[in-house]
C-alpha cells in the first residue's frame, strides 16, 4: 500500500447537490482536527463553485455518472489517509467528529459513531434542530424498538436502524489497509443498498471494533423529495426490493451464525415493510417473479436458520410463506394483517373510524351537485374570500345552491341560510365526501379524496410576502414533510385566485401549480371597491361602538414567532407607545390594534378607554381596512391589501436590525419598495401623523408604482369573476 499522508481521508460522493454541499464542507471546515483532506469525486456533473472554504485540503475527482457506489471506489482508489471516512454530500459532522474518531484510531481497528437525523440545514440544527427534529419526528419503524449495545457493532449498526437502507458505512473510520489490502469495495450494480454488503464484510474482516460515544455523523433528510428526493425518498420500488434481497444474499456471505441475528432480523422488517406490500400491489408475474427470487434469499439461512431469529407471528409466517415462495399466501397473509390493525384502529379511536367512513362509505355515496362548502383559515372565521364568494352567490343566485360552512366550533354569524358544520366532525367528513363545489382559503386535510366531479376553488389569502412551500429551504414552522404534503394536496385543486400578475408568478413556482389561475384580484378586496363607502362605513363604526368623527388609525403587526415563554404561552410587548400618542393624537384620531389571535387576550387597553380598541378577534379584517384613515403595519402583508384604498401607510419596524435576516426571505425588498416610511420610534410614528399630507405627498410616485404591480386587478369584481367561472364552467357540469 502506498505510503500515508496523513491521517484521515474523508470522501464524498457528490451528485450536484448543490443546495447541500455547502453546509457539509463548512462542516469539515470546521472540525477540531485538521489532520485530513477532503476527496470529492464529482459524479457525473460539474464541481461545485459556491461555498468552498479556502482552507480544506481538497482533492477533485471528476468521472462519469456511476452513481454512488462507483464515486466511493473512486475516492477509495484517490485517498492517501490512514483512514477513510465516507460522508454524503447532503450530510454533515459536528465539529469534533474526526477528532473524536482519531482519537479512538488503532492499527486495523474500524471506529464507530453515533448518527443522529435531521429535516435541517446545519445553521438551524445548531441552533434549535433537535428541539425541532424532536416536534417533528415523522420516523416510521420497521418493526419494535431494539434496545442495542452499543459495544456490538453488528446491533448498534444493524438492528438500531429504522430501515434496511439504512444501514451504511456512514461516519466509520476504515482503516485504508483494509480496503486495500482484501480489497472491498462496493458493488457498481446496486444504486440503493451498496452499502450493507460493504459493512458487513468490513465487520467481519476488521481485527477490532471500537465505539466512539463523541462525536455525531448527522444524516440530513430532504424536506423537498419532490423535486430533491435523496435515494431513500426515490419512488422505484421494484428495483429496491430487488436490491433488497441481492444485497442480502452478497452480505450473507460475511455473516455468522454468532452475529446474524441483528442482520436477518432486519432483513424480516423489510419483508414485513416493503417487499410484502410491494406483492400487493403487484401484477401477477411481477409477483410470482418476486416470491421466487424471495424464496431463493430465504434459503440463504434456511428454515432452521430462520426458526432461530426472534420473531413475532406476522414475520415468522411471512417468512414461512416465502421458503414456499407462495405468492398468494404472503398477499393474503399482509392484506388480513393489514385489515386486523385498521380495525383495531377503527374501533379504538373515533378520529380513524371518521376517517375510515369517509374513505369507504362516505366517498361512495351520491354526489350533493347543488352543495357548496366554504372554510375560512381552518374555520376560525367568516371572514375573507370565501365570504364574499358566498355573499355575492346568495344576492345572485338565490335559492339555487346549498351551502354548508365550516367552523372550529364555534358558530359563525353568516348573514344568509346556511348549515353549519365542526371542523372533523362526523358531519364535516359525511359532507365533505360527497359535496361537488368546495371553497377554502387554507389547504385541505391531506386525506382529502377528490372524487370525479369535484370541483375545489382554492382562494389563497395574500399576496406572498414571506417565501412560501418550494421557495423555503428549511422549514421549521411546519412539519418537515410539509412540502410533499402540499404538493400532493394542489394537484387537487381546479382554480386558484391570484390578486395580482406578481402572486401568480410565485404561485406558479412556490406551490409547483399548474392548473387554472383565476386572474380576478381578490373576491375579499370587492368590498374596498364598494360604491356605497361611507353608508358601510357608518355602519361598522355603529357595529363596533367607535366615534363617527375621529380618524381611524389600524394598527396591524406581524406575528414574532420569538414572543412565547412557553408551550402555547404567549407574550407580546407594544412598541407604540399608546400613552403618548393618546396626548398627541388623541383628539383627531382613534387607534385600532389587530394583532395574531394568539396574543388577542394579552392585551391590556383599559387605561386608554376611548382612543385603543383590541379588534385582534375581529373576523373581517377588510372592514377594518374600510374604516381606517391611516394604517400602520411592519413586515406583515396586510399593506397589499390596504394598498387598494390608496390611503396613507406608516411602516413601524423598530426591530429592523433583528429582523435583517427574516427579510432575506421577502419575495420583495421592503427596504425599496414599501410605499411609505419605516419608522423606528413612537416619535417618528407621530410625526408622521402630524404631518400626514407630507408622507402622502413624498411617497406618491412609490405608491403608484406600488399598486401598478400590486392591485391593477382589482376592481371590486372579483367575487363576481370568480363565480362565473367556476360556477358556469361547463367542463364542471
Amino acid at each position: 500500500m502506498e505510503e500515508c499522508y496523513m491521517k484521515i481521508s474523508v470522501v464524498i460522493a457528490y451528485h450536484d447537490e448543490k443546495q447541500y454541499i455547502k453546509d457539509c464542507l463548512a462542516s469539515l471546515a470546521e472540525q477540531t482536527f485538521q489532520d485530513f483532506e477532503v476527496i470529492l469525486v464529482c459524479d457525473g456533473c460539474e464541481a461545485p463553485e459556491e461555498g468552498i472554504p479556502e482552507t480544506l485540503n481538497i482533492v477533485t475527482v471528476m468521472q462519469e455518472e456511476k452513481g454512488v457506489a462507483g464515486a466511493r471506489n473512486a475516492g477509495i482508489e484517490k485517498a492517501q489517509g490512514e483512514y477513510v471516512v465516507f460522508l454524503d454530500a447532503d450530510d454533515y459532522l459536528a465539529e469534533d467528529t474526526l477528532e473524536a474518531l482519531a482519537e479512538k484510531a488503532e492499527p486495523e481497528t474500524v471506529v464507530y459513531i453515533s448518527k443522529t437525523e435531521t429535516w435541517y440545514s446545519r445553521k438551524v440544527y445548531q441552533d434549535n434542530g433537535e428541539k425541532l427534529d424532536e416536534q417533528n419526528d415523522t420516523n416510521g419503524d420497521e418493526g419494535e424498538e431494539t434496545k442495542v449495545d452499543p459495544e456490538n457493532p453488528y446491533e448498534y449498526l444493524i438492528a438500531n436502524t429504522k430501515k434496511w437502507q439504512n444501514i451504511s458505512t456512514l461516519g466509520l473510520l476504515i482503516p485504508r489497509r483494509l480496503l486495500i489490502e482484501n480489497p472491498i469495495r462496493f458493488c457498481e450494480e446496486l444504486e440503493y443498498d451498496s452499502d450493507i454488503p460493504v459493512l458487513m464484510e468490513i465487520l467481519a474482516k476488521a481485527p477490532k471494533t471500537v465505539y466512539q460515544e463523541k462525536g455525531t455523523y448527522i444524516k440530513r433528510k430532504h424536506n423537498d423529495p419532490i423535486n430533491l428526493p435523496s435515494l431513500l425518498q426515490k419512488k422505484d420500488a421494484t428495483k429496491k426490493v430487488a436490491e433488497a434481497m441481492k444485497s442480502y444474499e452478497m452480505a450473507s456471505r460475511f455473516v455468522d451464525k454468532e452475529n446474524g441475528r441483528a442482520f436477518h432480523y432486519r432483513f424480516a422488517m423489510c419483508l414485513v415493510t416493503m417487499i410484502a406490500p410491494f406483492m400487493i400491489e403487484s401484477k401477477a408475474a411481477e409477483r410470482k417473479e418476486t416470491a421466487k427470487e424471495l424464496k431463493q434469499t430465504l434459503e440463504i439461512l434456511g428454515k432452521d436458520g430462520w426458526a432461530e431469529i426472534p420473531l413475532k407471528h406476522h414475520p415468522r409466517k411471512l417468512i414461512a410463506y416465502g421458503l414456499a415462495g407462495d405468492a398468494d399466501k404472503i398477499v393474503k397473509k399482509t392484506r388480513n394483517h393489514a385489515r386486523r390493525q385498521t380495525l383495531f384502529r377503527v374501533c379504538t379511536s373515533r378520529a380513524k373510524c371518521k376517517r375510515y367512513l369517509y374513505e369507504k362509505v362516505f366517498s361512495k355515496m351520491k354526489m350533493l351537485d347543488d352543495m357548496v362548502i366554504f372554510e375560512s383559515f381552518f374555520g376560525k372565521s367568516y371572514s375573507d374570500s370565501p365570504k364574499y364568494i358566498f355573499e355575492y352567490m346568495n344576492e345572485t343566485y338565490p335559492g339555487k345552491y346549498r351551502y354548508m360552512w365550516v367552523n372550529a366550533g364555534k358558530k359563525l354569524n353568516l348573514p344568509y341560510p346556511s348549515k353549519q358544520m365542526k371542523r372533523f366532525s362526523f358531519k364535516y367528513f359525511f359532507y365533505m365526501a360527497r359535496a361537488k363545489y368546495i371553497v377554502f382559503n387554507g389547504r385541505q386535510p391531506q386525506y382529502f379524496i377528490k372524487r370525479k366531479g369535484n370541483v375545489f376553488l382554492e382562494t389563497w389569502h395574500g399576496t406572498p410576502l414571506k417565501k412560501l412551500v418550494f421557495d423555503m429551504e428549511d422549514v421549521t414552522t411546519a412539519s418537515p414533510l410539509y412540502k410533499e404534503q402540499f404538493y400532493i394536496q394542489t394537484r387537487s385543486w381546479d382554480y386558484l385566485v391570484a390578486p395580482n400578475r406578481f402572486s401568480e408568478d410565485v404561485f406558479r413556482h412556490a406551490f409547483m401549480y399548474d392548473g387554472k389561475m383565476l386572474e380576478t384580484g381578490y373576491p375579499r378586496n370587492d368590498i374596498l371597491y364598494c360604491q356605497d363607502k361611507e353608508k358601510r362605513m357608518r355602519e361598522i363604526k355603529e357595529e363596533l361602538h367607535l366615534p363617527q368623527d375621529k380618524k381611524i388609525i389600524l394598527y396591524a403587526p406581524t406575528w414574532r414567532d420569538d414572543e412565547f415563554y412557553g408551550h402555547a404561552k404567549y407574550k407580546f410587548t407594544l412598541q407604540l407607545d399608546l400613552a403618548k400618542m393618546q396626548k398627541e393624537l388623541g383628539d383627531e384620531y382613534i387607534i385600532l390594534l389587530r394583532t395574531h389571535y394568539f396574543i388577542a387576550d394579552v392585551l391590556d387597553l383599559s387605561e386608554y378607554e376611548g382612543f385603543a380598541y383590541n379588534l385582534s378577534k375581529y373576523d373581517d379584517i377588510a372592514r377594518l381596512y374600510l374604516i381606517s384613515d391611516v394604517l400602520i403595519t411592519d413586515y406583515s402583508s396586510v399593506f397589499f391589501d390596504y394598498a387598494n384604498l390608496r390611503r396613507p401607510m406608516l411602516f413601524f419596524t423598530y426591530d429592523l436590525e433583528k429582523y435583517r435576516s427574516v427579510l432575506r426571505g421577502f419575495y420583495i425588498d421592503v427596504e425599496e419598495e414599501l410605499p411609505g416610511p419605516m419608522l423606528m420610534t413612537t416619535d417618528e410614528v407621530i410625526g408622521a401623523l402630524q404631518n400626514i399630507e407630507n408622507v402622502v405627498t413624498e411617497y406618491s410616485d412609490k405608491y403608484t408604482a406600488f399598486c401598478d404591480k400590486y392591485c391593477a386587478w382589482e376592481d371590486g369584481t372579483a367575487a363576481k369573476k370568480v363565480v362565473e367561472t367556476v360556477f358556469s364552467d361547463k367542463s364542471n357540469k
